[in-house]
């Protein structure tokens, strides 16, 4: 596995936009629109791969003085439970770490918070909806 960043426009990030649609929003029943992805090229686009496949994806927002916020990560259905998420989560946060961010945000879905929380992630207030689903905003802080 690898984690690879796509620049925005790019196939891999075009392909990246559609996977996050299909596995973020079809299930849900919404869908991935254009104004959604609005803001998108100030971001960075990390995708998890297995040879050419896709098989999870988490975007980086940053925000300066050294804080980023992290959005919408996925791993394909069929690949969850193998710890591919906690790899990807891993590997962001120490490429981030390494240009300067210590202090990580993020809104997690409150199905979620489990896993943010196994990886050093704390709430921040309460429940809140977001896409139509309850989640959680979350931070941590790197020494």
């Amino acid at each position: 596995m690898t984690i690879v960043e796509f620049a925005h426009g790019s196939p891999g990030y075009l392909e990246l936009v559609r996977l996050r649609d299909l596995h973020l929003r079809q299930p849900i029943g919404l869908r991935l629109r254009d104004e959604d992805c609005v803001g998108e090229e100030g971001h960075r686009h990390f995708a998890l791969m297995e040879d050419d496949l896709i098989l999870g994806g988490l975007i980086a927002n940053p925000l300066g003085s050294g804080s980023a916020k992290l959005r919408q990560m996925w791993i394909d259905p069929n690949q969850r439970g193998q710890g591919l998420g906690q790899e990807l989560l891993e590997e962001v946060e120490q490429r981030l770490a390494s240009e300067g961010v210590r202090h990580f945000v993020l809104h997690s879905r409150e199905n979620a918070a489990g896993f943010y929380r196994n990886s050093g992630y704390h709430a921040v207030g309460g429940i809140f909806t977001e896409v139509g689903r309850p989640h959680l905003k979350m931070e941590k802080r790197l020494e």
